[in-house]
């Protein structure tokens, strides 16, 4: 499935502006983000993995308004944050046992 991102913006309650009207186009794949600290990317992923809200555009996975209808991009886009922050001391395979339980 094709995402398209369309003049994107999230700014937090502190004043700073993560995203500032971000748009592309990824094709079907795997893809990765690469960028100096501070420059958006956990933002932008947090967003399309329905975590946090947008201030302003348009996502889209395929024909799923990524923004509104989370349920149905949460069965299609996974992401694998660099730090979980939970449970630092068991396994990637415990972990998972674990979020699968709790997702049901």
């Amino acid at each position: 499935m094709e995402l398209k991102i369309e003049g994107l913006v999230k700014t937090y309650a502190t004043g700073v502006r993560a995203l500032d009207g971000i748009s592309l186009t990824i094709p079907c794949g795997m893809f990765g983000l690469l960028g100096p600290n501070g420059a958006g990317k956990s933002t932008l992923m947090r967003i399309l993995a329905t975590l946090l809200e947008a201030d302003a555009g348009r996502v889209t996975l395929g024909d799923v308004d990524v923004l509104a209808d989370k349920d149905e991009v949460r069965k299609h886009l996974s992401y694998l944050p660099q730090d979980f922050g939970v449970y630092p001391k068991i396994s990637a395979l415990e972990m998972l046992g674990h979020l699968a339980l709790l997702k049901g």
